[in-house]
């Protein structure tokens, strides 16, 4: 009886010890967002090879209607090329669908006896098997 009482002491003051050394503290969303902010900033800042952010900024000049025609075209011919791609690639996928598969039938033998009247077939896919 005497033993499950000092157990049971040495028990609570030990809890309040092991609880008392807890370095566990609550995380402030906005504070850690602008901390990753400001560090992002920072990387930026210094690939630029920059101390702190400019103070004035140049006003963007007029661009060319020549670039602007070029920068379309660009455009509409990259748009071309990726349309293209992609319709070549899904008549290939379309076309490796329709004839990769192969369907194997397997008759397997019932475990019991009782089970004899049921046949199991497997449908196995080519592609898997290569």
């Amino acid at each position: 009886m005497n033993l499950c009482i000092v157990s049971l002491l040495l028990t609570l003051d030990l809890a309040t010890v092991a609880l008392s050394l807890s370095t566990c503290s609550t995380l402030d969303m906005y504070q850690f967002k602008k901390k990753r902010i400001e560090a992002i900033r920072g990387q930026i800042l210094s690939k630029l090879k920059l101390t702190s952010p400019p103070e004035n900024f140049p006003e963007p000049e007029e661009v060319s209607r020549d670039i602007v025609a070029i920068y379309n075209s660009t455009r509409d011919l990259l748009q071309e090329k990726a349309n293209d791609r992609a319709a070549t690639c899904e008549r290939q996928r379309s076309e490796e669908e329709y004839y990769a598969k192969e369907v194997h039938k397997i008759d397997m033998q019932p475990l019991y006896p009782s089970e004899s009247k049921y046949r199991f077939c497997v449908f196995v896919s080519a592609s898997l098997l290569t």
